[in-house]
């Protein structure tokens, strides 16, 4: 169980800082460089197919050519309609909101126990990045709550999300790290044996 804590402490902040960071920002200069390596696959210690081995590097090594500046504008910040919005309450609102009540009560989690986490500009806690990111945080500092946190906050939509963002054609990094994402999301819900309650999608 230990080993499946560190891994979600390394890949939740490896995967979170890729969603939540602007790919000019210093802090995830870093991350990049690990998906620049060539035999990176190798050192993510869950199991592929090889298929998708090779698709997910090729999307990966493809998107780390362009401008992923400008991919990421598009993708999480604007000015057009975001095709895939980062936000949990935008799939779980009735009204397709952000601050919706999943937010609400995502809130109400992190306030019943005491969790406080600085964020940019007032961005709302459900952000995939900062979601994914709390959870290596609770993995290294308060285990016991990772189950809760995963099966009730995250897991509900971040699968919906991520294979929405998966097919964003002309994306390639941001296609082939949903896919990623969504691969070790899975990894996490079998090792821990979570079960995840089924809900309603409005987007």
């Amino acid at each position: 169980m230990q080993n499946t804590f560190q891994q979600i402490s390394l890949y939740g902040r490896l995967l979170g800082a890729c969603f939540y960071y602007e790919p000019s920002d210093s802090r995830i200069a870093g991350v990049l460089d690990f998906f620049r390596q060539p035999n990176w696959m190798q050192e993510w210690e869950i199991p592929f197919e090889e298929k998708t081995s090779e698709k997910l590097t090729a999307l990966i090594k493809q998107g780390l050519k362009q401008d992923l500046t400008e991919q990421y504008q598009n993708l999480f910040i604007g000015p057009n309609e975001l095709q895939t919005p980062p936000w949990g309450s935008v799939y779980l609102d009735p009204e397709c909101v952000i601050f919706g009540h999943s937010l609400l009560v995502l809130r109400d989690f992190l306030k019943h126990h005491q969790i406080a986490f600085q964020s940019q500009q007032d961005e709302p806690e459900d952000h995939i990045g900062l979601m994914l990111m709390l959870a290596a945080y609770l993995a290294e500092n308060r285990p016991h709550l990772l189950a809760e946190f995963l099966s009730q906050h995250l897991l509900t939509w971040a699968p919906h999300f991520l294979s929405q963002l998966a097919n964003v054609e002309n994306h390639p990094f941001y296609q082939g790290l949903a896919q990623l994402t969504l691969i070790t999301l899975d990894d996490w819900k079998l090792k821990l044996n979570l079960s995840v309650p089924e809900v309603r999608f409005y987007r």
